[in-house]
């Protein structure tokens, strides 16, 4: 379910950063505008994830996936009508607002249904909704392109998607439940094993949220984290452009190998959430986290580097793909939460995630557009994402510890 839902969260963002090249010609957008347009649903989310996160902690997932599902699906169709750059800033910043709920609602589901050896798969194969939902919108594109012409294939692409997504958030009332306890059809050897399963996390009742702010270990993955997603959010902007502007592909070639770079992804997303839980289990979840957040970093550093100093087109794309396939392993982020603090808090510390994600995904696409209008070449907005991998690094490897923050003493065993 959570997988089908973030794919749904993610058609939208795919559709348009991939019309961005017909957008610019009909809005005369300049690369400001087209980074405000492709990112600008981070603007909303900046303003809700820490709200959202409180929601589903205090009403529980059902209620809030669903609501909010439906008013983003309202948006996208909605969006369907833009007639001017304003418009779709304004639209995006909406969508944004709706559509917080997604990855803190990945980190509550994940907290409350998923046992110790199962949360790194299990976040990762929710966040691959994201390589899906891109790869989607991608193909929804392409496809409508196929039968109406361009100028207007993007809006009734962007109705589809709409539509779908409010069908999909109405499916989800009679079938998600907030926790184990509340399915009516659970046995209670599901229920022991996921609970007699789970970690033995600190005591935190009477601890306020306001002290995770004096550990390191939060500012380590608060700021690692951060990173990770100015290059995701960045890439997400500026990948359709890279390769249409700078490496000189058709809009049918720009959409197909857009489709099949976050194709690698999703493979290395689902590969990654299977391999860190094996080391989790058997080393334990410091290292295996570790372990993985190492491979996710370095491997997008070194891949982009790669990229900016590859000459053929041809080869640009095949390492890409590779890189996507190691950057996608971030989605064991979404298991974080389950090891640092009690589940009854696994929404806010989502909610906090996210924010410090969308900060860093509205500065970083605007710092590559910036950079883009003053020397008009890509490859220094490349440059920019192997120095922010850096700080991917340090953060998630060098000054996280996947163990419970130590704020109070611990529930006994």
């Amino acid at each position: 379910m959570v997988f089908g839902f973030i794919t749904f969260d993610y058609i939208d963002r795919g559709l348009v950063t991939s019309a961005l090249p017909v957008l610019t010609t009909e809005f005369h957008l300049s690369p400001i505008l087209q980074a405000a347009i492709g990112d600008g649903f981070t603007y909303g989310y900046l303003i809700m994830n820490p709200v959202v996160g409180y929601i589903l902690d205090r009403y529980g997932s059902r209620l809030a996936v669903t609501r909010f599902g439906i008013g983003w699906g309202a948006v996208q169709a909605a969006t369907a009508g833009a007639f001017s750059a304003a418009y779709l800033v304004i639209a995006r910043v909406f969508l944004g607002v709706m559509e917080a709920v997604g990855f803190p609602g990945v980190t509550k589901i994940t907290a409350e249904w998923m046992p110790r050896q199962e949360k790194a798969r299990s976040g990762t194969i929710g966040d691959s909704g994201v390589n899906v939902g891109i790869i989607l919108g991608s193909l929804l594109l392409l496809g409508v392109d196929l039968i109406i012409p361009p100028g207007v294939a993007w809006r009734y692409a962007l109705l589809i998607s709409g539509t779908l997504t409010i069908l999909l958030s109405f499916g989800l009332i009679f079938i998600l439940y907030d926790t184990p306890e509340k399915h009516p059809k659970i046995s209670k050897e599901e229920l022991e094993y996921i609970r007699s399963n789970q970690e033995k996390a600190v005591e935190q009742t009477k601890a306020p949220v306001s002290a995770w702010f004096r550990t390191g270990d939060y500012w380590g993955s608060m700021m690692g984290l951060g990173a990770q997603a100015g290059i995701f959010f960045g890439l997400l902007t500026w990948l359709p452009l890279y390769l249409y502007e700078a490496r000189h592909f058709t809009l049918t070639f720009t959409l197909a190998y857009t489709a099949l770079i976050w194709g690698f992804g999703f493979i290395g997303e689902i590969t990654g959430g299977f391999v860190i839980d094996y080391i989790n289990r058997t080393r334990g979840p410091n290292t295996g986290m570790k372990i993985g957040f190492t491979v996710s970093s370095l491997g997008v550093t070194f891949g982009l580097l790669a990229t900016a100093l590859a000459r053929s087109p041809i080869l640009a794309v095949e390492i890409l793909a590779v890189t996507f396939f190691f950057l996608r392993w971030s989605g064991i982020q979404w298991a974080v939460s389950s090891f640092l603090v009690p589940k009854e808090y696994a929404g806010q510390w989502g909610g906090h995630i996210g924010f410090w994600e969308t900060l860093w995904g509205i500065i970083v696409p605007l710092a590559f557009g910036a950079l883009l209008s003053v020397t008009h070449k890509y490859a220094p907005g490349i440059y920019m994402f192997v120095l922010i991998g850096i700080v991917y690094f340090v953060g998630t490897v060098v000054f996280t510890k996947y163990r419970p923050l130590l704020l109070k003493k611990a529930v006994p065993s």
